[in-house]
């Protein structure tokens, strides 16, 4: 059976996190204080994300950094290693295939820049692909990949950008962030309710051959019960800079 990576978005909640609301009510406060001037959402720059992941004692477990809060963007949340597309990674041709070298290359190189980790573009496995919210002042064109974490190699935190890091499971991961232990946004959470499906490396690197990588531009809303994260039938952002 095909799977599509949108599939997952029927199970996820929608509840939009305190630091993303603090984001959106000063900019309602800015629309009134300066009338009804329309502006341009923010291009959305190209970035890769690694979930690395591994096999300990009989449970998939995947590398999680928890960003400090001074961060300009996704303070204090848990995610995964990644980064934007640098001019060293070189230049996607034409509309972006998770596939495209300068992305796979990108991915390699952030992965071991914030972890220490060696991968080679054929380990990586395309697995989602979010564009962060038009509303947001940083904005990230996202392809997220799976990868086993390769024999003899420790991951370590040396990005600079995070208090912590560490291997955890997926359904660990899910119910710190229910406790409200931990703080994740939904792409990340996405990716760890699908993981926690699976029981090994391989089993979860399998479900990536053949999966459809469709993108997901959350749009919020401000309805009857706050502002919530509508999933909806976004399409692919055009407002993309290197």
């Amino acid at each position: 059976m095909t799977v599509s990576s949108r599939d997952v978005l029927a199970r996820l909640d929608r509840v939009v996190p305190t630091s993303v609301i603090k984001v959106l009510e000063e900019k309602s406060r800015e629309t009134i204080l300066e009338g009804t001037r329309s502006v341009d959402p923010v291009p959305a720059r190209t970035a890769a994300s690694v979930v690395l992941l591994r096999d300990h004692h009989g449970r998939l477990e995947t590398y999680a950094l928890h960003r400090h809060s001074r961060m300009a963007f996704a303070a204090g949340m848990v995610v995964f290693p990644g980064g934007r597309l640098d001019p060293v990674d070189g230049v996607p041709v034409g509309d972006h295939d998770p596939a495209d070298p300068a992305l796979l290359a990108c991915a390699v190189r952030e992965t071991e820049e914030e972890t220490g980790v060696r991968l080679a573009p054929e380990q990586l496995r395309p697995w989602a692909h979010w564009i962060t919210p038009k509303i947001e002042p940083r904005r990230y064109d996202t392809y997220f990949y799976l990868a086993a974490l390769p024999g003899g190699q420790q991951a370590t935190d040396i990005s600079g950008e995070t208090s912590t890091a560490e291997w955890r499971t997926p359904s660990e991961l899910l119910t710190a962030a229910d406790s409200g232990e931990i703080a994740m946004l939904p792409p990340t959470r996405s990716v760890l309710i699908e993981l926690a499906g699976f029981g090994s490396v391989p089993a979860a690197l399998a479900a990536a051959s053949g999966r459809i990588i469709e993108p997901v531009l959350p749009e919020l809303v401000n309805g009857p019960d706050g502002w919530r994260f509508d999933y909806g039938t976004a399409g692919h952002d055009q407002e993309q800079v290197p």
